[in-house]
């Protein structure tokens, strides 16, 4: 893992670099040790998304207070959820055909 500006994603025994310029799928096992895992470098060095990000990717705003639950639990909430923003437009899109 070289770049700072890509998600990269754990793949049981190795990283794969993310080439679409999106982060990878965020799946409910993350928190437990599974893989799929999205990770990133920054000043500290290699880690993996925060739970907060994952509800940031997943289109929640940032005001989003996330419950007093364990991690483990937060991410799995977020690899089961669905990205707001797109279900938003698919809604607006069935009015729209309606």
């Amino acid at each position: 893992m070289i770049s700072r500006d890509t998600v990269y994603q754990w793949r049981r025994v190795y990283a794969r670099e993310n080439k679409s310029n999106v982060c990878p799928t965020l799946t409910a096992n993350m928190g437990t040790g599974g893989h799929n895992v999205p990770l990133i470098k920054d000043d500290f060095g290699i880690r993996k998304l925060t739970p907060k990000e994952c509800f940031l990717f997943q289109g929640y705003p940032n005001s989003y207070i996330l419950p007093n639950i364990a991690n483990s639990k937060l991410y799995m909430q977020a690899g089961n959820s669905v990205t707001t923003s797109l279900i938003e437009r698919i809604g607006n899109e069935i009015i729209n055909v309606l």
